[in-house]
């Protein structure tokens, strides 16, 4: 799975925010509030992975969670950002 479209991640107001750029700002109309978790597996998102490998990648820089905890966050933001047409 990967981003289906290009987005920069910002803080706006103390939040992260991931908002589309150029071409794909007029395809997918909004932002994506997020924390700091999500705004890591939304890098990792930027390339083609899957869920192994996000969970992989997060119990490295997250060492004080378990990989249940870490694989169910990642499982949850990806099935939210595969429903809003995010990622293919």
């Amino acid at each position: 799975m990967k981003l289906k479209y290009t987005f920069v991640i910002n803080e706006v107001a103390d939040q992260l925010v991931a908002v589309p750029v150029g071409d794909d700002l007029g395809e997918f109309n909004g932002f994506i509030k997020m924390n700091d978790v999500s705004a890591d597996m939304f890098e990792l998102l930027k390339e083609d992975t899957d869920v192994d490998a996000m969970v992989e990648a997060l119990k490295v820089k997250y060492t004080d969670e378990t990989e249940e905890v870490i694989r169910e966050n990642v499982v949850n933001f990806t099935d939210k950002l595969i429903e809003a047409g995010v990622i293919v």
